[in-house]
């Protein structure tokens, strides 16, 4: 019984790896937006309407660049009340006496969990198939 084996193509496989390693910065950042936009679009949907519909029209992302060690994609609603109907506030008169409180209704939080249960796990497999397959692997 003999424990001797050769692999053939490891030196090819090796030089498409280390070049993919190199084209990384941009097919993640390509990959991390596409899968920030279903989420982004998971918030959209989920957001109430309102008077305007307005606060749907707030969610904007930013990417910032890839340094090494991280790649963000931060996700935030623009308009001036977003914080307000999502997490709640008190409702007060014009003197400042507290009449109320109006419950939040954690759109966004709930927004992240479904994306989390049903997309997001999709789309990092995606990302990493598109990876392996630019690095010549099936």
């Amino acid at each position: 019984m003999s424990d001797n084996f050769e692999i053939h193509g490891l030196d090819e496989f090796s030089q498409k790896l280390l070049d993919t390693v190199n084209e990384f910065p941009g097919t993640a950042e390509k990959g991390l937006i596409t899968i920030g936009n279903q989420l982004k679009k998971e918030c959209v949907n989920n957001t109430p309407l309102g008077a305007t519909g307005k606060l749907r029209k707030g969610w904007k992302h930013t990417v910032t660049g890839y340094n090494g060690e991280e790649l963000t994609y931060e996700l935030r609603n623009t308009h001036p009340v977003h914080h307000l109907l999502n997490s709640g506030h008190v409702k007060k008169t014009a003197s400042g006496r507290v009449v109320g409180y109006y419950e939040g209704q954690h759109y966004t939080e709930k927004s992240v969990k479904i994306f989390e249960a049903e997309k997001l796990e999709d789309g990092l497999q995606k990302l990493t198939k598109r990876l392996i397959k630019k690095a010549g692997g099936t």
